[in-house]
């Protein structure tokens, strides 16, 4: 049960959030990840000529620091053979890691999400330009926001397979 501080910062949360999706808006809304599916993946080559993928990890992969859910440890394998991906994440996780390096994606951890840095550091190891990038992410401010002021695709990621 949570206590009623954590109830005050949910609600806090949701308010602000509310706030930032009237002036923050996600070229492609998902329900979840694996939403982006074959045909979809199809428009967005063709329509935007992404070449590339940012990926978020917590509430987009997986949910409450557990591990990332055996279907979107497919979707994972999946994306990887159509598209260069990277995750870019404003956390700290050896355990994902490592996961990541066994898949060969790259992590950039700890990024600062929205500032630019991190979001230039992941397309120059990418070795795309940001226009040709879209970025999946759960979060308006840091993910979406911060995606839009690169010049990239977005697309919001609503929640997480369990």
């Amino acid at each position: 049960m949570k206590s009623i501080d954590e109830i005050f910062v949910d609600k806090i949360f949701e308010l602000v959030n509310y706030a930032l999706s009237k002036f923050i808006k996600p070229d492609i809304e998902l329900d979840k990840i694996t939403q982006l599916d074959d045909r979809l993946i199809a428009e967005i080559k063709d329509k935007h000529g992404i070449e590339g993928l940012i990926l978020d990890i917590d509430e987009t992969l997986r949910t409450e620091m557990k591990a990332i859910p055996k279907c979107n440890e497919g979707w994972l394998d999946k994306v990887k053979q159509q598209f260069k991906v990277i995750v870019v994440s404003n956390g700290i996780d050896k355990n994902i890691e490592d996961f990541l390096k066994k898949k060969g994606i790259d992590y950039i951890s700890f990024a600062h999400k929205p500032l630019k840095k991190s979001f230039i550091k992941a397309c120059k190891q990418l070795d795309i330009q940001p226009e040709k990038v879209l970025v999946l992410g759960d979060g308006l401010w840091a993910d979406i926001y911060g995606g839009k002021r690169n010049n990239m695709k977005t697309a919001r990621v609503k929640g997480v397979d369990r």
